[in-house]
């Protein structure tokens, strides 16, 4: 039997599992009923396995048979990303990407990015989606969007994630106010038990970074006095600034409030509180060129910023090695 044809064969079997019927099978597949018939008995006499049970309300797969389904559907899929990715290659990328970002993350990153998208891929539309990071699995998991950038995001339940960069989160408000409450003169580094008593704006108890500080307080006993729960970055920023309480972000989401003389700073330790950003996409997906190529852009973007001290973190692996996971 030549390669093709057991690809072939092993595309009607597929169809046949799926519609548990050789009639219906055959009119979906555009050949003789009797030749798609032929086709399975021809598959199970080159297994040595039975893989249909056929009755008069159709056929099913046997346990053989349910084995073979997941592993033909599999290499098909793996045959048509490769035969995509062929074609893909032999012209500029070009197309829709639909790009699922984490709030914070997308403010540090989402401008660079479509800025050299536009010069190095001007036949990609790029869509960029700002969410919750909570809710980027579900978009993933239903197509509608591509790939995402988030954080602390873990595989599993149909989701892929890879870590590209990691940081700590700092405590931000009015030095004014910090001074208040942790000592006069304050530089540099918090402790997290320093934190009970502090004036605190923070995401909701569903959001993964509020889940984090959540956990640590409860380890150390300390108390969180929260003043309300905010889901918005900006605005989250507004208040730190304004001087009533303090909120817990990343540097990189404040490198132009950094130059208010009166605002601190501070990375959390002991422990420290830190985030991965990662790369998430469906389980097994096959990202079309122009989605690998916009991906791969912005692990590059990613990477210039962190060497400039733009974004201050460390980076899970070299950008060439990021860009193969794509």
């Amino acid at each position: 039997m030549s390669g093709s044809f057991e690809l072939r064969r092993l595309r009607y079997f597929v169809k046949v599992a799926e519609l548990g019927s050789v009639t219906r099978a055959a009119e979906v597949l555009h050949v003789a009923q009797p030749a798609l018939s032929q086709h399975m008995r021809s598959l199970e006499a080159e297994l040595g396995v039975q893989i249909l049970a056929r009755s008069s309300r159709g056929v099913a797969l046997t346990e053989a048979g349910e084995r073979l389904y997941a592993e033909a559907r599999e290499l098909l899929a793996g045959v048509k990303g490769m035969l995509e990715r062929v074609k893909d290659d032999a012209r500029d990328p070009e197309g829709e990407v639909v790009i699922g970002i984490g709030q914070t993350v997308g403010s540090i990153l989402a401008v660079p990015l479509l800025e050299l998208a536009a010069v190095r891929l001007p036949r990609v539309r790029i869509h960029i989606r700002e969410v919750l990071s909570g809710l980027i699995p579900d978009l993933l998991r239903s197509g509608a969007v591509d790939f995402a950038l988030s954080y602390n995001t873990t595989s599993g339940n149909g989701i892929d994630a890879v870590t590209v960069l990691s940081e700590s989160m700092c405590l931000v408000g009015r030095r004014s106010l910090v001074e208040r409450h942790l000592g006069r003169k304050r530089r540099g580094d918090v402790r997290f038990a320093e934190l009970a008593g502090v004036p605190l704006y923070l995401s909701r108890r569903t959001h993964i970074l509020r889940e984090m500080i959540e956990r640590v307080a409860r380890r150390k006993g300390v108390a969180l006095n929260l003043l309300a729960e905010v889901d918005s970055l900006y605005i989250m920023k507004e208040l730190a600034l304004g001087g009533t309480g303090c909120s817990i972000l990343s540097h990189a989401n404040l490198r132009l409030e950094l130059e208010h003389e009166d605002l601190f700073v501070g990375r959390i330790i002991a422990p420290q509180i830190r985030r991965d950003i990662c790369f998430v996409r469906r389980h097994g997906q096959v990202l079309p060129r122009a989605a690998r190529e916009t991906a791969s852009l912005a692990a590059e973007v990613l990477a210039r910023m962190v060497e400039e001290d733009v974004w201050r973190g460390t980076l899970a692996a070299k950008v060439e090695d990021l860009r193969k996971s794509f």
